[in-house]
């Protein structure tokens, strides 16, 4: 694809886009506009490859090690839909972790599946002294796997934290239980590509896994891969017609050769070199700031790529707002009892040096300003109480009533603070206490 892209092309295009390969409003970007078109002679299709994507994706099946690989320019969530359109049918049991993306809620609705949910760790040191969700309990999995039969297990590792789960432990007991494992490792596109990260997921026996190339591999945004591992007993191309129900059909050519000249880089010793870079350079920041009281997620459960640090006595939150108003530094998410910066490929030594520099200032000059005033211990989602499946609460009638009414009704509303995509409170749930706080005045419930 890349090699068709830099080829010079000689011909008069009456066909879409009707650009004319070049944007006079924006200039800037006329580089990017010259290789964008649509599927013209000899220039493949996303959606039926037969020849040089083709080709792009099988050499990445090779690189990750999968039955197959596909491109999506649609991000992750295009990889979702399609996995659990593929193997869910119309009331299939299916298990999810609750901190998985909203992408998953929406597959639900769309095959008819029917949820039950499963509590990541929050009673962890880890969860409680960062706020954080933390990782799948085996045992605990392995106890409702004997208790239920489902059709498949989705969960989310790394988490949007860096938090990795035991895959291997968990497809082991999954597989003892012939329940698929689907993973959302979008947060993961670098593990496939250095020692300091833990295996894929693909690696530790998933059926399937997503990794959105835009977190922190050096991708465009909304570039991402579907992994099909060599296991995985669905066939290709039942795989791709999934994908192609739910992906445009005049997909990006600069994203898919953004797609392929990724994972060309990644796996090349430049590529390598700058993985390498990027996380001795992340240890190295986070030695400097454990030495000025900064405290860290333990590196042995936590993607060194996501920096999640806390300072005790202090109100993360506050540290973030100052960052941002006096040093025009903007982190990822923060609250209360954690900041995440995100970083990656394009994250420099000058970049990081910039951050420490800015919270040692901080810290050493404006304490009085991110002091927290009391103690406070996190709060986490309730277990949901589900009345309604997700396909049954879409099209459901619905009123409005006011907040002080709403605990136990039918929830028609989604609450999913963004970032990170994780739904507190989906449709068909009831309203609890905890959810008040995220919730207008005005509140729309399911009529039942």
């Amino acid at each position: 694809m890349l090699k068709l892209l830099s080829k010079k092309l000689n011909r008069t295009l009456f066909t879409t886009p009707s650009h004319g390969q070049k944007a006079p409003f924006l200039p800037n970007l006329n580089n990017f506009y010259k290789w964008d078109f649509s599927e013209i002679e000899g220039y493949d299709n996303l959606l039926n490859p037969n020849g040089a994507i083709l080709m792009a994706e099988g050499k990445a099946s090779d690189i990750y090690d999968t039955k197959k690989t596909f491109f999506l320019t649609q991000g992750s969530t295009t990889g979702i839909l399609a996995i659990l359109k593929t193997v869910l049918k119309f009331n299939d049991k299916v298990l999810v972790a609750r901190n998985c993306h909203k992408s998953v809620y929406s597959g639900l609705v769309l095959t008819g599946a029917v949820v039950d949910w499963f509590m990541p760790d929050t009673k962890s040191d880890i969860a409680k002294n960062f706020g954080i969700m933390g990782k799948i309990d085996p045992e605990e999995l392995k106890d409702t796997l004997k208790l239920n039969q489902y059709k498949a297990f989705i969960m989310t590792s790394p988490t949007y934290d860096g938090i990795s789960s035991d895959i291997e432990e968990i497809s082991k007991i999954c597989k003892s239980y012939g329940v698929l494992l689907i993973v959302d490792e979008a947060h993961g596109a670098l593990y496939n590509f250095s020692d300091f990260f833990p295996k894929t997921a693909i690696q530790q026996g998933a059926d399937f896994s997503v990794n959105s190339l835009h977190k922190n591999a050096g991708g465009l945004n909304q570039c991402a891969l579907l992994h099909v591992s060599k296991d995985c007993p669905y066939d290709w191309r039942e795989i791709q017609n999934s994908i192609n129900l739910f992906h445009t059909s005049s997909p990006s050519y600069p994203m898919i050769a953004n797609i392929e000249a990724n994972i060309n880089f990644l796996i090349s010793n430049k590529g390598i070199k700058a993985i390498d870079e990027l996380v001795l350079n992340n240890l190295k920041f986070q030695r400097e700031l454990k030495e000025e009281g900064f405290e860290f997620l333990n590196e042995e459960c936590a993607d060194v790529t996501k920096i999640v640090l806390k300072l005790n006595g202090a109100d993360c939150s506050k540290i973030s707002d100052i960052l941002f108003e006096d040093y025009n530094i903007e982190d990822e998410i923060s609250s209360e009892f954690s900041c995440l910066y995100l970083t990656g490929i394009g994250t420099t030594k000058a970049k990081l040096d910039k951050l420490k520099n800015a919270l040692i200032d901080v810290k050493n000059k404006k304490f009085d300003k991110i002091v927290q005033n009391e103690a406070k211990i996190p709060e986490f989602q309730p277990y949901p109480l589900v009345k309604l499946q997700p396909f049954e609460a879409f099209n459901k009638d619905y009123v409005y009533v006011e907040k002080e009414k709403a605990p136990l009704m039918v929830s028609s509303e989604m609450l999913v603070p963004y970032p990170p995509g994780i739904g507190v409170l989906y449709p068909g749930e009831a309203i609890q206490k905890e959810h008040l706080k995220y919730l207008n005045d005005d509140v729309g419930v399911i009529k039942l």
